[in-house]
């Protein structure tokens, strides 16, 4: 539930800058953003990720952070192509990953801090 609340937070601050919009979304009439990803793709994403994470050594986790924020920055470019995202001319793909990788840190280090 915390990642849809962070993920739903970080989208409406970034659309309502204009740095990136949703064109193809459920209820575009209401809603600025894809509701569907950041209430039922990024919380499936999440556990996913959280469970391979505990599953992994302390120098694994760090690996596997990087290479899940490198591939979602990849994956924000492919969606471009297929006309989920536009993102502003200005806008570097680099801004995704460091973005993704501080994102996946802070509900990692959540997550663990919650469980003790």
């Amino acid at each position: 539930m915390v990642t849809a609340l962070i993920g739903t937070y970080l989208d409406l601050y970034f659309v309502g800058k204009g740095l990136y919009v949703f064109p193809k979304r459920p209820f575009p009439e209401i809603f600025q953003l894809n509701i569907a990803f950041t209430l039922v793709g990024l919380p499936i994403l999440t556990c996913s990720f959280l469970l391979i994470h505990n599953q992994l050594k302390s120098w694994q986790r760090i690996w596997f952070i990087l290479i899940i924020s490198l591939f979602m920055s990849l994956f924000e470019r492919l969606s471009e192509t297929f006309g989920f995202f536009i993102h502003l001319n200005t806008w570097k793909h680099t801004y995704s990953f460091i973005g993704y990788l501080c994102y996946l840190t802070f509900i990692a280090a959540f997550h663990q801090r919650w469980n003790r």
